[in-house]
């Protein structure tokens, strides 16, 4: 269009200066005229091949451009198939990662302690399938090192091998090892997302974190900030044999060929509709922690027995928790309560030497509060209070001022997100009315 304009006006002023130039002359001749007329037309003639070569021109730019971005975009398609982008994308698609701790306590009582540890080493391996289709696992060394020594502390554990499934947007479904849906450590219990060196006991001895299942939980999004969960899964397994002590930590399974006589189920429902709250209840059925009598003694497994030797059957009970997580600007404030309701026959239970071991361990509760300051992001302090009984439901014998009281002093120093140095101060009486008190130090990490 602009081209034709142009045209147009240079014939004008041709047309224009001739006749300009013939008025200040005398009348021009026909064969003048002739001549004027013949070279205005070459001229024409010069503009319009200019004016079919510049359009080729111009046309061919655009064809070629067009079809270089149509290239472009094509090989863009081609690099985003994931199907076509082979180890790329499967890297993409896997996550590696873990966490750890060293810790050092130093413990004064009758018998003084003084331990540096590494508690635990994880690492961490996930792979997504697809996007609604992912395998999570980890596998953990506790303290450093097992050989065939009996003397040898540590062990090596798979803590989680599961398949996750969203089957909706809002639920999803999972299927083997994983951890219990119940408190605040046990399913985050990495050491820079908690206060303390040491877990509290709350969380390690009445729920025996890390607490850990074979089974299947179906969990989601119910709205409005609420979550629930619900598992079926393997049960806790008493076992007369198993050393002086009969605890709920003791009983775990932890998958490791578990008796499935007797199955559990575990529910939750939290809150979290308010920024910076957690609310949190839950509840796990026990139906029969004997697993109906088993007895296996190709693994060592003896039953439970009573002091005259007979073995224990029918011994169900019920294990449910409250909790409450909230910070608010520097402020923070953590609170749990767990109780176990056990059938009384547990108090008949006795040890492989026949004496009683029972006694009192058909209520078994602990709680802790612990509000915390944070200075910065870098620095943080609290104190913590603990009260644990596993013996609450008698008070004759062994189970004779069976609770223990813990006070904890101190802080986390964080040098990044993922890594944090700890150091507290504890002032505790436990259930032989010995004092523990000491220091404890510890780092760990996250990646």
């Amino acid at each position: 269009m602009y081209v034709h304009k142009s045209v147009t006006i240079v014939v004008l002023l041709i047309i224009f200066g001739s006749s300009a130039c013939i008025a200040a002359e005398d009348s021009p001749t026909v064969e003048q005229l002739w001549q004027i007329v013949q070279k205005q037309q070459a001229e024409l003639d010069e503009l319009k091949e200019e004016l079919a070569s510049t359009r080729g021109v111009t046309r061919s730019v655009e064809i070629q451009s067009l079809e270089n971005s149509e290239r472009i975009e094509a090989v863009g398609e081609i690099i985003d198939q994931p199907e076509r982008n082979g180890s790329s994308t499967w890297a993409d698609r896997t996550t590696i990662g873990g966490y750890g701790e060293m810790l050092y306590n130093n413990e004064t009582s009758t018998a003084s302690s003084k331990e540096l540890d590494i508690q635990r080493f994880v690492l961490f391996a996930s792979h997504a399938f697809t996007d609604n289709l992912r395998f999570v696992s980890e596998l953990e060394i506790e303290h450093s090192f097992i050989n065939d020594d009996a003397r040898s502390p540590g062990a090596v554990e798979v803590e989680q091998a599961y398949l996750e499934w969203d089957y909706s947007r809002n639920h999803n479904v999972l299927a083997g090892m994983h951890l219990v849906p119940m408190g605040l450590i046990n399913e985050t219990h990495e050491p820079n997302t908690f206060f303390g060196v040491e877990r509290n006991r709350i969380e390690s001895r009445i729920i025996p974190s890390t607490y850990r299942v074979n089974g299947i939980k179906f969990a989601g999004q119910l709205g409005g900030g609420f979550s629930y969960d619900l598992g079926i899964h393997e049960g806790l397994f008493f076992e007369s044999g198993n050393g002086d002590e009969l605890a709920i930590r003791d009983s775990r399974q932890s998958g490791a060929r578990a008796e499935m006589d007797s199955p559990a189920y575990t529910g939750r429902l939290r809150y979290t509709g308010i920024p910076g709250l957690e609310l949190g209840l839950s509840v796990q059925v026990q139906p029969d922690m004997t697993q109906d009598g088993s007895t296996r003694s190709n693994i060592g497994r003896d039953g439970v027995i009573d002091v005259f030797g007979n073995p224990v059957v029918d011994l169900g009970g019920v294990l449910s928790e409250a909790h409450i997580a909230y910070r608010s600007g520097p402020w923070g404030f953590k609170g749990l309560y767990a109780e176990w309701d056990i059938d009384s026959t547990i108090e008949t239970v006795a040890n492989s030497d026949l004496t009683n071991n029972g006694i009192g361990r058909d209520r078994q509760y602990g709680y802790y509060v612990e509000p915390s300051y944070y200075f910065n992001e870098k620095f943080g302090a609290f104190a913590r209070l603990e009260r644990t009984n596993e013996r609450a439901g008698s008070n004759v014998a062994s189970a004779y001022d069976s609770a223990t009281n813990r006070m904890l002093l101190g802080f986390n120093y964080w040098l990044n997100s993922n890594a944090v140095l700890k150091l507290d101060y504890q002032f505790e009486s436990d259930d032989r009315a010995r004092d523990l008190d000491g220091f404890n130090f510890g780092m760990g990490w996250q990646f």
